[in-house]
């Protein structure tokens, strides 16, 4: 099974996004930085003060070059992605893949810290991060929901190590009922798995 445009271009649509907000955050503090040396008014550092302005100007410039291409090829995927719903589907299914996509990645989540007492008279706690869950996390962080007339495709990406993909197993049916709840005009089979990928299909009843 392949993925749809949609699910190949989400994730990068998502890093794009906070990667432009970061770039045109960044061209913002170095103009802001450079605002401020030019009320500086020390003879002495006058030759410093212009190699730093002019080295921010050069950050500034840079990061707004990167922003405005990350927001660009943003706009192109979306784009894309609204034509071809527009002849073929329909655009609202983009939008409700967007959110269930969001809320399943939230319905996966495993909480990663864990307390712990070390101390005899028990007051004092330690806070541990769990690996298996952290790697759990990191695999179904990619998963998408795509939304069609005709059908639900669920992508999930299989965690590599073997604690990791046990508990992915024990909530299989946990996933298929959420899916499926929000999804009633759907029947959903069994999940079936292609090499590292998990995926749940649902047909239009």
């Amino acid at each position: 099974m392949r993925k749809s445009f949609f699910q190949r271009s989400y994730n990068i649509t998502i890093r794009l996004t906070f990667f432009g907000a970061i770039s045109y955050l960044l061209s913002f503090v170095s103009y802001l930085l450079n605002q401020r040396f030019d009320n500086i008014d020390i003879v002495k550092l006058k030759d410093y003060l212009i190699f730093v302005q002019d080295k921010l100007v050069t950050v500034a410039h840079f990061a707004k070059f990167l922003a405005i291409i990350s927001m660009i090829v943003v706009v192109l995927l979306i784009v894309i992605e609204l034509i071809q719903r527009f002849f073929k589907d329909s655009i609202w299914n983009y939008f409700k893949s967007v959110y269930q996509t969001v809320r399943l990645r939230q319905f996966l989540k495993q909480d990663e810290k864990s307390k712990s007492v070390i101390t005899i008279d028990s007051q004092t706690t330690v806070t541990k991060f769990n690996p298996i869950l952290k790697k759990f996390n990191k695999a179904v962080s990619k998963c998408t929901v795509d939304v069609r007339k005709d059908s639900v495709t669920v992508f999930i990406r299989y965690p590599k190590t073997q604690q990791a993909q046990k508990l992915l197993r024990e909530m299989e049916a946990h996933i298929k009922e959420e899916v499926s709840s929000r999804n009633p005009d759907y029947y959903f089979s069994s999940p079936s798995r292609e090499g590292n990928r998990l995926w749940f299909v649902g047909t239009r009843r």
